[in-house]
């Protein structure tokens, strides 16, 4: 059991790194186009691909995790990982996304 857990940890922190590797270059790719049309500063650009970086390597870890526990490799691996990051992906931005809200102040007219 020592040795599934050593190999499980190791799978998901390659993962987490290959995750907010990809994650970080698609996002800073859309931030760069968001400041350059003027939508966003370069310091909210910085933010932006930091928290979708960390959220794609969470993600991506999640699901390595998943398939390693599973023992799936190939095409069932493959889509395991997708499948876990993906639905993991979404949970984490829909509650930063909750708790940003819940953070907003009551704007008074």
């Amino acid at each position: 059991m020592h040795h599934l857990t050593k190999a499980v940890t190791g799978a998901s922190v390659v993962g987490a790194a290959a995750g907010a590797v990809v994650g970080g270059a698609v996002s800073a790719a859309k931030q760069a186009k968001d400041v350059k049309e003027g939508k966003i500063t370069k310091e909210e650009a910085a933010k932006k691909t930091a928290k979708d970086a960390a959220g794609a390597g969470a993600a991506t870890a999640v699901g390595v995790a998943a398939a390693s526990l599973l023992r799936l490799g190939g095409v069932f691996g493959i889509l395991t990982v997708f499948a876990v990051a993906a639905g993991t992906k979404y949970l984490l931005d829909s509650s930063v996304e909750k708790a940003c809200k819940a953070k907003e102040p009551v704007k008074s007219e």
